[in-house]
């Protein structure tokens, strides 16, 4: 069977452009009203910019696992760039709203590094990790009263998608092009465990209590459908709920 072509880094770059949102022009900072965000979409919004603020700490072991890939590390870069803006963004916005997030915290953790066994892992761990965001953003966009957190949600929002597509078809490639069986997949899916329980230390915690009420069940109803498809028979996500709820299921994926 022919692989399926991934989708290449012009394509992903030129959509980047034209979607492409300005830090200082497109986001209205006066125009914040404070009395309308609650508590918990502060709390909320706290972790997820602490999670994409340890993106150079990501980067730095992906870009050293897929030097030799010019579409993938092509890709690594405006992702790079692009979660890091989410996180200054973010920052920015819960310091107007009294919740600052100090340079101690950011480097808390940034200490931590991994060291990937295979290109699998990571094409999984943070590829499913952007269905979880996206909808996380999207979510949280539609639900929020506060007009310039919906705003900046829907931007952030469009960023994660596009990284989700990108993810996906380079994952599709791999799968098709390595020969990768299902067997291998789900020894490998067992494994999973979202991106930010490396930059959070309470993560999980975190996510029963915060993050999944924006996003229910969706994301693991698209990885059934993604992952089942790529395996060429029907995957269970089952154990996957539990160990991205569960704290004593919790590690890190490697």
């Amino acid at each position: 069977m022919t692989a399926s072509p991934r989708l290449n880094f012009e394509t992903f770059f030129s959509m980047c452009e034209k979607h492409r949102w300005s830090f200082d022009n497109d986001v209205a900072w006066s125009e914040i009203r404070t009395d309308l965000v609650t508590q918990q979409e502060l709390e909320t919004l706290r972790y997820a910019a602490l999670t994409e603020g340890f993106t150079p700490t990501y980067i730095a072991d992906l870009l050293q696992l897929y030097c030799d890939d010019a579409e993938m590390g092509a890709f690594l870069s405006i992702q790079y760039y692009e979660e890091y803006k989410h996180f200054h963004a973010l920052r920015r916005y819960l310091q107007a709203c009294g919740m600052p997030i100090t340079d101690e915290e950011l480097m808390a953790r940034r200490s931590t590094r991994t060291n990937y066994r295979s290109k699998l892992i990571p094409l999984l761990k943070f590829g499913l990790s952007e269905i979880f965001t996206a909808i996380f953003y999207r979510n949280l966009g539609r639900s929020t009263k506060e007009p310039v957190l919906k705003q900046l949600c829907e931007y952030i929002a469009g960023d994660e998608y596009r990284h989700l597509n990108f993810y996906t078809a380079q994952l599709e490639h791999y799968v098709q092009t390595q020969n990768v069986s299902s067997d291998e997949l789900l020894e490998a899916l067992a494994q999973y465990q979202h991106q930010g329980l490396e930059a959070v230390e309470d993560w999980t915690n975190f996510w029963q209590r915060n993050g999944s009420a924006y996003t229910g069940m969706e994301p693991y109803v698209i990885l059934q459908k993604t992952l089942s498809r790529l395996a060429g028979k029907p995957i269970s996500v089952r154990s996957l709920v539990q160990t991205t709820t569960d704290r004593s299921l919790a590690a890190t994926f490697h």
